[in-house]
């Protein structure tokens, strides 16, 4: 080893400079497409091939650039976009360290095609590696094309930690995504092998621009944001609280036009939705942040994704307070007209008047003379297996029903230890000489069987069945597909598409029917004969979630599919039958596996008769 310190030959340093900004193909796209930006483009093409690492082309509609300067463009640190050190208190622009050609083209086969509106004939470089640029002119038209091929070609070993096609496409067409959603006045077009996957319009509206990546059906999912706190404005699209996501990929922030990553900004609009989210939810978000220039400093890392904010409390406030605001004003109830007020007050009179007056019992009965609670008047020839029917209600009936249902379950179960409760839970597997109370809120049936009343929740009985059914016939190669009478089309992000092509053949294999139907988008012709046909969006989302969360195993990932079609099963809310209840708890007694749903929720909660008399303080 030689340990003078000498200075690095050219070609060596460029190519190490290369490293910081040319990490992959995406980091390319990025660079190019926000040099056309700078330059005023209206329109931009992008074309990739096997993922950007044989061929990456944007080409764009800008002011080209000069022909005694395209020689340059790819010299180190040359740029149009400053040239005093005050500068880089005030960058405007998306480019501005001048790195991104040079290091290009030290570790490609670079093309630059362009001309200016007021040159009669363009200008072509083409320059690969360590040989020297050639230039020669030609007829071209206005604004300029960049052509990068074989990236890496002469750095093998980079080239060989590159991912594969298909990842290396997600992360292209993820970068052009967010570039679209900061750019909505420009339209862009996006190829990939020969295909478009994106165009947008470039008509202004980040609606539509949010439409060209992820399709028409997210437009009614969306509401507006737009409020201004001083010198600071946040505006942009947030998903209804009805519509999340269980991923913050679907988060996306922009500052002054520049696409940003931050924990930060994140966690502020979470604040805004509040209670409004469910646990492990996130929303989907494109706000842009303006402020000036002089209060945020963007020189930070090679890439430009983080930022520092230089009073980034109050940004963190005003995206806070803008999402909150945005969430209220659609959540408010609709505002009455004088006129309509009126109308309503006099009919909700006239409905009182006419109402009969309500019965009040002369005497409160007393509780402690009553035999049974929530229990079918007893018949002559009761059958063993006794199903109440809506014919057959309750003998005695005190209070407020629900409310008092619940609080006496609430304090009859915290009674049950762990030890006795997994007891319990084992022994809904084996009831045998057991009756059928009835179904109770069209969501939970009951059992008495010996000194023990169990609730058993019949979604989660029927998704662990459906789960063991399904995990059976995949294992046989059985499994059942049910046609849709209208097939399910849905446009997906990049990588969310990607992860559903790649486990096409086990999604076959399990009953899922689908196809490419264009850019993106996905057809569902059928689903698995247990998943309820009206729940084909959440199903999807639930699969995505699964698959990404689970590691790269296949067995793994067939039961984590299977666990979330299982979710679509019966739902709580569905009246059962006389037979279905009798079927349903036929199964559960058979059942070989864990008296848990596929996700860990208990199927039953066991009640034991001295539980209730303690309830009720007979016993101590």
């Amino acid at each position: 080893m030689n340990h003078r310190i000498a200075v690095l030959d050219e070609a060596v340093y460029k190519r190490i400079a290369a490293g910081e900004v040319v990490v992959n193909p995406a980091a390319v796209v990025k660079e190019l497409m926000e040099n056309s930006m700078d330059a005023g483009a209206t329109a931009i093409t992008v074309e990739i091939a096997q993922g950007g690492k044989e061929l990456i082309r944007v080409t764009d509609n800008g002011v080209g650039i000069i022909a005694e300067d395209v020689p340059l463009a790819i010299q180190k640190h040359a740029t149009s976009k400053i040239s005093t050190l005050d500068d880089l208190d005030k960058i405007g622009t998306l480019g501005f360290r001048g790195e991104a050609l040079s290091s290009i083209a030290a570790v490609s086969r670079l093309t630059i095609q362009t001309r200016t509106a007021d040159s009669t004939e363009g200008t072509v470089l083409f320059i690969s590696g360590e040989q020297g640029p050639e230039v020669s002119s030609a007829g071209l038209a206005e604004g300029t094309t960049v052509k990068v091929e074989n990236l890496f070609y002469n750095i093998p070993a980079r080239m060989k930690f590159l991912k594969n096609t298909a990842r290396e496409t997600v992360n292209v067409t993820s970068v052009v995504s967010k570039l679209i959603f900061a750019n909505p006045h420009i339209s862009i077009k996006y190829i990939s092998n020969g295909k478009v996957i994106y165009h947008s319009p470039g008509d202004g509206s980040l609606q539509n621009a949010i439409i060209a990546v992820y399709g028409k059906d997210i437009a009614h999912k969306l509401t507006e944001a737009d409020h201004a706190f001083g010198e600071i404005r946040v505006h942009g699209l947030l998903s209804q609280p009805t519509f999340l996501y269980k991923s913050t990929n679907y988060l996306c922030f922009f500052l002054n036009g520049r696409y940003v990553q931050s924990k930060n900004l994140q966690s502020a609009v979470l604040r805004g939705y509040g209670e409004r989210l469910l646990r492990g939810h996130y929303p989907f978000s494109v706000l842009h942040i303006d402020l000036p220039l002089n209060r945020a400093d963007i020189n930070v890392h090679p890439g430009k994704l983080q930022v520092m904010l230089y009073d980034e409390t109050d940004v963190l406030d005003a995206i806070e307070k803008t999402v909150r605001s945005a969430l209220e004003i659609n959540s408010a109830p609709p505002v009455l007209s004088l006129t309509e007020a009126k109308t309503s007050v006099g009919k909700k009179a006239e409905r009182m008047e006419s109402a009969p007056p309500v019965q009040f019992p002369e005497k409160i009965p007393d509780l402690r003379s009553a035999k049974k609670i929530y229990a079918p008047k007893p018949h002559a020839a009761q059958k063993p297996n006794y199903v109440m029917t809506p014919s057959e209600p309750p003998s005695v009936f005190y209070g407020n029903g629900t409310q008092d249902f619940e609080e006496l379950i609430d304090s009859v179960v915290k009674y049950n230890a762990p030890k006795e409760e997994q007891e319990m839970l084992e022994d809904v597997r084996r009831l045998l000489d057991y009756r059928i109370i009835g179904q109770v809120w069209n969501t939970y049936v009951i059992v008495e069987c010996a000194d023990c009343l169990y609730l058993i929740d019949q979604h989660a009985a029927h998704e662990r069945i459906n789960f063991e059914r399904m995990k059976k016939a995949a294992a046989e190669g059985s499994s059942a597909s049910q046609g849709l009478l209208i097939s399910y089309v849905t446009t997906l992000p990049a990588e969310d598409f990607s992860l559903l092509v790649k486990n096409a053949e086990l999604l076959q294999s399990l009953g899922f029917e689908m196809e490419e139907f264009g850019p993106l988008t996905l057809k569902f012709n059928a689903f698995p004969v247990q998943v309820e046909k009206s729940t084909a969006e959440k199903l999807v989302e639930e699969i995505l979630f699964e698959l990404r969360n689970t590691r790269d195993d296949i067995l793994l990932i067939r039961d984590a599919v299977i666990r979330a079609s299982c979710r679509y099963s019966i739902k709580a809310g569905y009246q059962l039958s006389d037979e279905q209840i009798e079927e349903l708890i036929r199964e559960i007694t058979e059942l070989e596996a864990i008296p848990n749903c596929p996700h860990g929720r208990p199927i039953a909660v066991a009640l034991k008769k001295s539980d209730l008399q303690k309830g009720f303080k007979r016993i101590v």
